[in-house]
Formats: C-alpha cells, sequence, structure tokens
C-alpha cells in the first residue's frame, strides 16, 4: 500500500485513517491525502483522501473538520450527506471526461463515498450505510461493489491528472506501423501514470528540507512543476519560488505549472503568488538570487563583476558567498517554500541563501547524483546547510528524502552508455594514471538506488561488481519498441566536413522516410566556448538540404528552446533539462580525454541522456577511437557495468587527476603551451626552458613524465 500524504484536513482523523488503511491487504493500491483537487462550477476544494485499488475500486473518504462531530457541533446525517454528494458531483464531473473510464454513455468506474470516523456518534448510528467506523472498516470496504480491473490504470491516470502531461503533438503524418513516428505515438500515448515514487514527491512537503533524487529522465521537472501547483492550490497565501540552473527551463516550467493549475482550479494561477526565477536572473528577468539582494537593499553584482572577481567558472558562487554573509546574521523569511531543480549545478551557498530565506527552512532541492556540468559537487545536507536537518521518513508523515529510480525518457541501452561513458567504466587508462573510473558515487549503494541491480560482485568499496538495469526501472515499451543496435549508434569520420555532411544526410532521412518533425531533432555541440560557431555552420549544412534549424538561445529568446518546424542546435549548458526524440551529438571526441576530465564526461553523459528514442554519437579524428573503443566494450558486455568500486582513497585521487579545469586555467594553460612553442621555434634550448622553471614544479613534472609514457599519450 502505497501512501501519498499531502494537506491534511483533519490530522487526527486522516493518521487513525491511514492505521486502518494499512489493515487492507492490497500491496498495487495507493491512499491519497489531500488529492485530488476538485473544481465546479462556483468553487474548489480537497478531497480528504481517495483510495485508487485493483481490489476496492475507487473509494473517497470524507472526513474533513466539517464532518466531524466536534464540542458543540454534530453534523446532521443531512449535512454530511449533501457534503458526501458534492464529492461525488465533482469527481464524477472529472471522470467522465476520460473516455477510456466510460461503457457507452455511462461512467464505468464506481465511485464510492464514506464518511469515516474513529468511532460513529452514537446519534448516527445505523442511519446511513456510507457511514464508516474503524472498527468496521476492512468488513466495510470488503462490501463494496466488485471493481473492474482492466479500469485500474485509466482511473490512475485520470486520478493523477497526468493526460495533461502527454504531449500536444498529434503525430498524423506517423502511419506507417514501425516508424519512428509510429514509435513515438506509442510511446507518447504510454507514459499516462506517474510512478508511486513520483506520486510521493510531487504531492508530499514537509516542514523543513526535502530531498528528491533521480536519474535524468526520471521526471523532476514535471515533479516540481506539480508541487508548484498543488502547493499554489492549497495555500493561496503562500509565496512560492521555482528555480533552476538551465535558462531554457524557464518557458517550461511556466506552461506546466499553468496547465497544472488549471486542471484544479479552471483558473491561471496567481503569478504574483508563486514566482519562476532562474538561480541567478538576467537584466530582462530577476532571478533567486537577485530578488534576495533587493529585499536586503543590495544591488546584485552582474556577470562581468563576478568573473572577474572570482572567474567564470567559480562567479556564481563568488557573489553567493559574499550575499550569504550579510544573510546570515539577519535572516528574513522571503518566501514560504523554494522548489529547486538541477541542484548538482549550483554551488551550496545558494541553497543555503534559499534555506535561510525560506520560511520554516521549507525548500525541496532535485537533483542527479551522476550529472553535473559546473564546477560543484553536491555535498551532504549537513555540509550545505551547517545544521542538523534531518532527511528520515517518517511514518503518517511527508517524506523528506525521495529517490526516482525509474527513467521514463532514455532506452536502457542509452542510459548505461552514458553512465558508462561518464564514469570511464571501460575506459584505458593511460600509463601514467593509477585507476581507469574517472569518476564514481560516494556511496557504493546509489547505483542500485537509481534503478541498476546487483548480478554478481559486491557494491563496496575495492570490490569487483557486476550491474545492469533492473527490469523494474525500464519502462516496457522501450524493450517492446525498440533494438538496442538502432537505439545507440557511434559514428567516426575521417574530418569535420565529411561529419557535417553525413550527419545532415542522416537527418534528412530522418525527415523524409521516418515520420518524424524537424523539431523532433535535436543537435548538440560539446564544447561550450566554440559551440555557437560550430552550430551556425552545421546550420548551414541542413539549409543546403531545405531543412529549417536554429541555434538556441541566438536565433530566438533565452528562453526558447524548440521551435515548432525547426532543428534545435544547441550547446551543452543550454541542452541540459531539455529533451528530443532524436538526438545527434557531434564532435564527441572533444569528450575523449585530456583535462578536465570529469567535466567533458559529463557533458557526453548530458547529451546522451537528452535523447528518448535514438542517439547518435559522431565525431572525427583520432581521439574518437578512444569513444569508440569504450561503446564496443559496452555492446561486448550486453549493456552491463563490470569494475572494481574504487576505494576512498582512490576516489580522492580521481577527483584530483581529473578534475574540472576552470576556463582562466584553460586560457592560462593555452598562453604557456603558446609561450613553450614560441621559443621552440625561435631556436631556444629546451634544457634553457625547463632550466626556466621553479624547481618544484620541474620536480613535479619530471615524477609524472616518468610514471607514464607521454609521447604514445599524444599519439
Amino acid at each position: 500500500m502505497k501512501q501519498i500524504i499531502g494537506k491534511k484536513l483533519n490530522e487526527a482523523a486522516i493518521n487513525s485513517l491511514l492505521t486502518d488503511v494499512r489493515k487492507l491487504d492490497d500491496d498495487g493500491a495507493s491512499i491519497y491525502i489531500g488529492y485530488p483537487i476538485l473544481s465546479t462550477s462556483s468553487e474548489s476544494f480537497t478531497v480528504p483522501a481517495t483510495l485508487v485499488s485493483k481490489k476496492y475500486g475507487l473509494v473517497i473518504f470524507d472526513l474533513s473538520e466539517n464532518a466531524q462531530p466536534r464540542p458543540g457541533v454534530e453534523p446532521s446525517v443531512e449535512d454530511l450527506a449533501k457534503h458526501r454528494d458534492k464529492l461525488y458531483s465533482a469527481l464524477q464531473s472529472k471522470l467522465i471526461s476520460y473516455q477510456n473510464l466510460l461503457e457507452k454513455r455511462e461512467l464505468a468506474v464506481r465511485i464510492n463515498v464514506l464518511t469515516y470516523f474513529n468511532e460513529i456518534p452514537h446519534y448516527l448510528k445505523n442511519n446511513n450505510d456510507e457511514l464508516v467506523a474503524s472498527v468496521s472498516f476492512c468488513d466495510t470496504l470488503k462490501d463494496l461493489k466488485i471493481f473492474d480491473e482492466k479500469y485500474f490504470e485509466p482511473l490512475n491516470s485520470a486520478i493523477q491528472r497526468v493526460s495533461t502531461i502527454r504531449p500536444k503533438e498529434r503525430r498524423d503524418n506517423a502511419v506507417t506501423e514501425g516508424s519512428r513516428g509510429s514509435i513515438l505515438k506509442i510511446i507518447e500515448a504510454t507514459i499516462a501514470n506517474l510512478d508511486p515514487w513520483q506520486n510521493e514527491a510531487a504531492i508530499e512537503t514537509p516542514d523543513g528540507v526535502q530531498r528528491i533524487r533521480g536519474l535524468a529522465g526520471s521526471g523532476k521537472t514535471i515533479v516540481l512543476a506539480l508541487k508548484a501547483a498543488y502547493l499554489h492550490s492549497e495555500n493561496k497565501d503562500w509565496k512560492i519560488a521555482v528555480s533552476f540552473y538551465t535558462q531554457s527551463l524557464y518557458g517550461q516550467f511556466e506552461r506546466l505549472i499553468q496547465r497544472f493549475y488549471f486542471e484544479d482550479r479552471r483558473m491561471d494561477p496567481d503569478w504574483e503568488k508563486i514566482k519562476i526565477l532562474h538561480s541567478y536572473g538576467s537584466s530582462s528577468k530577476p532571478g533567486l538570487y537577485s530578488e534576495i539582494c533587493r529585499a536586503y537593499g543590495i544591488v546584485p553584482n552582474d556577470f562581468g563583476y563576478a568573473k572577474r572577481t572570482y572567474g567564470r567558472d567559480l562567479a556564481f558562487q563568488g557573489i553567493c558567498r559574499e550575499l550569504l554573509d550579510v544573510v546570515t546574521k539577519n535572516p528574513k523569511e522571503l518566501f514560504d517554500v523554494v522548489l529547486i531543480d538541477e541542484a548538482q549545478d549550483l554551488p551550496k551557498e545558494f541553497l543555503k541563501l534559499a534555506y535561510l530565506c525560506t520560511r520554516k527552512h521549507r525548500i525541496v532541492f532535485a537533483y542527479d547524483d551522476l550529472q553535473n556540468l559546473g564546477a560543484y559537487e553536491m555535498e551532504s545536507v549537513k555540509q550545505i546547510f551547517d545544521d542538523e536537518v534531518d532527511l528520515t521518513n517518517k511514518e503518517n508523515e511527508p517524506k523528506r528524502d525521495i529517490i526516482l529510480p525509474i527513467c521514463y525518457r532514455n532506452t536502457p541501452w542509452a542510459l548505461v552508455t552514458a553512465h558508462a561513458l561518464g564514469a570511464g567504466i571501460y575506459r584505458q587508462p593511460t600509463t601514467h594514471e593509477k585507476y581507469p573510473l574517472i569518476q564514481h558515487p560516494d556511496d557504493p549503494s546509489l547505483w542500485e538506488d537509481i534503478g541498476y541491480k546487483k548480478i554478481t560482485g559486491e557494491l563496496s568499496f575495492g570490490k569487483y561488481v557486476v550491474l545492469s538495469r533492473d527490469i523494474d526501472a525500464t519502462p516496457k515499451f522501450f524493450t517492446e519498441l525498440l533494438e538496442p543496435e538502432d537505439a545507440v549508434q557511434f559514428f567516426k569520420f575521417e574530418d569535420d566536413r565529411e561529419q557535417m555532411t553525413h550527419v545532415a544526410n542522416m537527418i534528412l532521412d530522418n525527415l523524409k522516410k521516418d515520420e518524424v518533425y524537424p523539431h523532433d531533432v535535436l543537435v548538440i555541440f560539446p564544447d561550450a566556448i566554440n559551440a555557437a560557431k560550430r552550430g551556425a555552420l552545421f546550420i548551414q549544412f541542413l539549409r543546403d538540404r531545405n531543412i529549417t534549424a536554429h541555434m538556441t538561445g541566438v536565433d530566438y529568446s533565452r528562453d526558447v528552446f524548440f521551435v515548432s518546424g525547426s532543428v534545435a542546435v544547441s550547446g551543452p549548458y543550454r541542452a541540459k533539462g531539455n529533451e528530443a526524440p532524436i538526438v545527434f551529438l557531434m564532435d564527441s571526441q572533444f569528450c575523449a580525454r585530456g583535462g578536465g576530465l570529469i567535466k567533458k564526461r559529463n557533458t557526453l553523459f548530458t547529451a546522451i541522456t537528452r535523447s528518448r528514442g535514438w542517439v547518435r554519437v559522431c565525431g572525427f579524428g583520432n581521439e574518437m577511437d578512444v569513444l569508440l573503443d569504450e561503446f564496443k566494450q559496452i555492446k561486448t558486455n550486453e549493456y552491463q557495468l563490470k569494475f572494481r568500486v574504487p576505494t576512498k582513497d582512490e576516489l580522492a585521487q580521481m577527483r584530483i587527476q581529473h578534475r574540472d579545469i576552470t576556463r582562466d586555467e584553460e586560457k592560462e594553460l593555452a598562453t604557456f603551451k603558446k609561450s613553450a612553442e614560441t621559443l621552440v621555434n625561435r631556436g631556444v634550448d629546451v634544457s634553457v626552458i625547463i632550466d626556466g622553471l621553479p624547481s618544484q614544479l620541474r620536480k613535479e613534472m619530471l615524477k609524472a613524465m616518468q610514471a607514464g609514457s607521454w609521447e604514445d599519450d599524444a599519439e
């Protein structure tokens, strides 16, 4: 029995009901507290408790304050019946709009509405069979009309209102059985239910900190949008902030929240109460950082100042630390709740600012442990908030720590490939490296939390293990409709021109033969510095073939990512938080090896996990062979991860060895290399150049040279 605890309209009665519900023998059932929210022509209200069960069908429990006897207040039989009728009528109006819940013109699902009491008051006993007491709870439910299980899934879909998540795309052009367009049509129609973990994450919000962890594609953004709409519906006066790292998520959050809230209340949200705020903000739109600054009478620092003072990669962390010094001395409750997406890409100083400026420290932060494009690393809750924050899940209370283990976006083959390449599972280390892996979670058990199962070995430090995707963590439609050989493909080209030409032709084939639309295609260039220039060049190759395309964040507003009828071309940062049925990653050799390998491999991981069906990893030159060899090992091992879990010491060494080089450091390194090359070209002896280096640097360079064959690496 899953229990999803939203707003408790009568805490004592609700807790008693939850105890009784657990006595039912129905593991597949779900009990919702304070959900759903229903609307009539004249009002909106919250259902106190809803049971959805294969055995007992749909049962609504009325146990709100006005339905319970209180000192001096004894609701009459007529009053109770009217309240049940109101619940029945509103829910019937909602369900009748779902065609798959109808038989001819009638609702095929019986709506049972019961008034729940710990003990039925003496003056109401034997008056109505729609009254249920704790002592007779199980017997009363067994007497309900038998429920036809074929309606269980569509009923769940209706209660969870996730029909609004389905794409508006009709795909009228998908007429050939087995075409990519037809496969997408089936997949998009199949994703109809929130899973139990998503239910909990969307509806349950404790006082204090809540952490939501999940893979890319596990639904974190949709969950936060649902949560924002639900909290806004239940708490009209609350000031709610929704914040995130990727600028292009702004429009996505706005659309989702508006749609979810409208289904609850039949009106638009009050955008004065619910604020969608980028983490930093811009000159045209405020961010959470700039809003906090203004509340303290501080002029927000612009990016120019932040970059000059702290360097490009640590710019946001630096200015958040400055502001934190002020806020810590005088915390102000600026918001009632703050919801933060993509927390893995944000500094802990930003999270602490939200924590201090929110009533009851009620913040929700969602992140992917294995996905990070920024210069920050997720730390423990204690390290982030400097407080004894308790994330223990307790009975009959909203959960504080939720993991979303199922990936609905990516095929299992794309996900395993992304994890294997991101961690360097099958990478051949250079001879000066001590360990092949590039990165690994601090807690080995995280692999099981995110949907992997252990085949052999042990998930412990220093132990060998073999992992595969758990069948329960993978939607069936992927294995039923797709093949691994088609879902993930790698291509190596001789040079850049061949890459540009061949990929443009592949996209042309997709549009001509596969019954997909241009906006089903996403092209990503991994080098953030050169992505705009590289993307603009590739767009010319597409336009030569009469394919409309746009550079995201350049050709349209920064908040617009996909444009109907146009192929989206993007750099790695703007692509984050977005997804497409067909993804092409170009210039992939950029991510093969070299300095800052953690960031490069995280970029590779993020690009691959943008795909909802098919991903093509493309590149050219000798460096591409590195990735091809790793992918070959992935396929040879039948998409299993086989490796030795690093020890704690090795984890520390890996972080030092492969740590991200900041952009400022990259520039300094490039200057150093150019200066050295210039001196050599002028005829200066190499020994003179080496002799000119500081003695400690010479020793470190000599040690590194002796540990590995650098000539082989250069080849």
